[in-house]
């Protein structure tokens, strides 16, 4: 019987192999179902076309994963509703070893894969952001991408900015971006977790802008360049900086002295006046750690 003593051990001696449904001409037959944390799907391939489907998850929170065991030809896994943002659905695995891992997200309603990590495979790992700024920074700035993945019992949320293309005003506290809205992605339970600390790592410095930069959060999106970003509606800092960003590696950025709000956007301002610019460098890693809803 599992106790709080005893439950890590009984969690490492449960089985964690599902079966592999093998081959057949009905997809319903031939259908992959993870339905519990940690479990692997180990499918052996006998010959040309063999094909498997992925059902979709029941709830956030599940890591699990296909692996091609035994190489009898390649393995295609349709992923039903889609393993990235682009709602691409087809994988392909080419020899023994090559594997995916999936962890379950829940946002609009409906649970979906997302792919944490993969090896051999054709998987689209470019287009598994499930997060996203307003339409106005997605245009402007050189890049930003986001990841979502179980750590141990929390959710971690990586952001990495590019604020190449940006532009900083003559204004403290205003607005980082170009003209119209420029929020930086909204948090959600659903997909973050509820968040409980977070920091922001500088990965290279900015240049021809301001070089003291804020992280701020507000509950409206629809914060626009050069506008007063600490007025926006429940407006509040995560970061003020005081001065001007050095070099910090992942993981030992700035801590932020405030937990973000669920479904609040995210800003970067200006944190002093003066400079007016267009970013020419400029990196920064966002990292939240948040609890699974």
């Amino acid at each position: 019987m599992a106790t709080s003593a005893n439950i890590r051990h009984v969690l490492y001696k449960s089985p964690t192999t599902i079966a592999d449904p093998g081959y057949s001409a009905t997809e319903e037959l031939r259908t992959i179902t993870i339905d519990k944390d940690g479990g692997v799907c180990p499918v052996v391939t006998t010959g040309t076309g063999d094909t498997r489907t992925l059902r979709t998850p029941t709830k956030a929170g599940i890591n699990g994963a296909v692996v091609l065991k035994t190489d009898g030809g390649n393995l295609t896994l349709t992923v039903t509703g889609g393993y990235n943002s682009d709602g691409d659905t087809s994988i392909t695995f080419n020899d023994a070893g090559d594997y995916v891992k999936f962890f379950s997200i829940e946002y609009g309603g409906s649970y979906y894969w997302r792919i944490a990590h993969q090896e051999g495979t054709n998987a689209d790992m470019v287009g598994q952001d499930i997060m996203s700024p307003s339409t106005v920074i997605a245009a402007t700035i050189e890049q930003y991408d986001s990841s979502v993945r179980r750590v141990g019992n929390l959710l971690k949320t990586e952001i990495l900015i590019d604020l190449t293309g940006a532009a900083s005003t003559t204004t403290d506290k205003d607005i980082i971006g170009a003209a119209g809205a420029c929020h930086f992605g909204q948090i959600t339970t659903a997909v973050n977790g509820t968040i409980i600390a977070g920091s922001m790592a500088c990965l290279e410095v900015p240049a021809t802008g301001a070089d003291d930069i804020d992280l701020y959060m507000a509950s409206i999106g629809t914060g626009a360049y050069d506008a007063d970003g600490s007025g926006l509606t429940n407006a509040a800092s995560l970061i003020t900086k005081g001065g001007a960003w050095t070099l910090q590696a992942p993981g030992l950025g700035t801590l932020m002295t405030a937990k973000v709000t669920a479904d609040y956007y995210l800003y970067l301002l200006n944190g002093e006046g003066g400079t007016v610019g267009t970013y020419s460098a400029g990196k920064f890693l966002i990292e939240l750690w948040g609890i699974p809803s």
